[in-house]
């Protein structure tokens, strides 16, 4: 965060552009005379490679990447640790559909091949993996709008996944501007999964998505708000009470990020404009 946080102008708690944000954990190894707030050899390696997403054991890349700065703090509690969410589902679904055919009840996420099992749930992908078609040729032919958003800070929905979707659709409709003539993607620095973190993750994707359909006006700029409250609805209800708002921001159509223009309120997404990565 040290490093980073400064990259969209104001210091706030939020990496704007965690995408080229540059940050080497071995920075944090302990040092002689220092054994407390740093990290192990082993720690530093262990980060590097959950920045850097799974790789066969010759380093080759089976991913899109792993989560990106500014989300480390979303490693450690229960959703990711055996106790919480991911790894009971991780285990329940390759013991049950991910691999054919199903090892069962007995296997372990421990047990997953980096070199072969990728490559074995390319079946179960040809099942689930619709969602991922980048040809919207028919979607487009019939009208159809489409904003796909992504938190920054989500460890569970990799960013670069959803990046790398949006690229190939750009690559496959024609390039950028025939793809956002009905297709946006909109990435929100410091927002968790799907919503919440230390971002301006309250945003009202509806009627952003009612005027381009009804009206035909694209949406160049989304506003989002920081909710201080912890009620999920909160969250949900709209319009948001500025009283419950700590700031606001604008979200570009990627690959456009927010800077501060140098003047004006930092906590007000008026101060804010576009720029290029």
């Amino acid at each position: 965060m040290a490093n980073c946080d400064m990259d969209d102008g104001v210091k706030d708690g939020v990496i704007g552009d965690p995408l080229h944000c540059k940050f080497d954990p071995a920075e944090l190894l302990c040092k002689a005379g220092k054994k407390t707030n740093c990290l192990s050899a082993r720690q530093v390696d262990a980060i590097r490679k959950v920045y850097s997403g799974p790789t066969t054991s010759k380093g080759e890349k089976i991913y899109t990447g792993g989560p990106l700065p500014g989300s480390e703090l979303n490693w450690i509690p229960g959703y990711v640790s055996d106790a919480g969410v991911m790894v009971p589902w991780s285990q329940e679904y390759f013991s049950y559909v991910g691999f054919m055919p199903a090892p069962g009840p007995g296997w372990k996420p421990a047990e997953f091949d980096f070199d072969r099992d990728y490559k074995r749930i390319r079946l179960a992908e040809s099942l689930f993996g619709a969602a991922d078609n980048p040809d919207l040729r028919k979607f487009k032919v019939a009208g159809g709008k489409l904003i796909l958003y992504q938190g920054g800070a989500d460890e569970s929905d990799i960013p670069t996944d959803a990046i790398d979707y949006y690229e190939t659709t750009q690559n496959t409709m024609g390039g950028r501007a025939a793809t956002q003539e009905f297709f946006r993607l909109f990435f929100v620095p410091g927002m968790n999964h799907c919503t919440g973190g230390a971002g301006a993750f309250a945003i009202d994707y509806l009627p952003y998505l009612e005027r381009w359909v009804e009206q035909g006006k694209a949406p160049d700029v989304l506003i989002g708000a920081h909710v201080k409250s912890d009620d999920y609805s909160d969250w949900t209800d709209f319009p948001v009470d500025p009283v419950k708002v700590s700031f606001t921001r604008p979200v570009y159509p990627y690959p456009l990020r927010a800077a501060y223009r140098g003047t004006g309120d930092p906590n007000d997404a008026a101060s804010f404009g576009p720029v290029n990565p």
